[in-house]
């Protein structure tokens, strides 16, 4: 489990990349479970109520395996699926629960009123998922990474507009 964690914390540093995954379903199914997971303490972090978080993340979760198998399919690369997903929810996971303890200062400042320098973390963390998807990207689809920083930006924005249309309000 350690050389897991670890191998995740060198992706999200762009020293490794997605091939050097094993294309394994059942790894695949852990680390989904494990996204999930740090997706719903990003959201209740984030004030939302467990079934709201839940469901935002397991949203997130199938739209990002929906386009990548399309994206795959459609450059003729199904076979890259498994260890593309697994490096995206990984990763994905990683910086999520690298993200509570700046969105707790966040909620915690707003909840008083205050204005905050609280959210800063939360934009380098933004702007470093999207070079680590870009990252990931690059190595699955033979892209440069400011194109699969391009291509993570759209998803982002997909991704909100989807999710918060899913579940307003929240």
């Amino acid at each position: 489990m350690a050389a897991l964690i670890r191998f995740f914390v060198e992706l999200c540093l762009l020293r490794r990349a997605p091939q050097d995954l094993p294309g394994s379903s059942a790894l695949m199914g852990l680390i989904l479970v494990v996204n999930l997971v740090a997706s719903w303490l990003v959201g209740l972090a984030a004030g939302l109520s467990a079934p709201v978080a839940l469901g935002q993340g397991l949203a997130d979760a199938l739209l990002t395996l929906a386009l990548l198998h399309l994206a795959l399919s459609l450059t003729r690369r199904p076979a890259r699926f498994l260890q593309l997903a697994t490096a995206l929810l990984g990763a994905g996971a990683l910086l999520s629960l690298i993200a509570v303890a700046p969105l707790l200062l966040v909620s915690g400042a707003e909840s008083r009123g205050e204005t905050s320098l609280a959210g800063l973390p939360l934009l380098f963390l933004l702007v470093w998922s999207l070079l680590v998807t870009g990252h990931i990207l690059r190595h699955g689809f033979d892209l440069r990474l400011g194109q699969g920083v391009l291509i993570a930006v759209a998803y982002n924005l997909l991704a909100s507009t989807l999710i918060n249309t899913l579940f307003p309000g929240s």
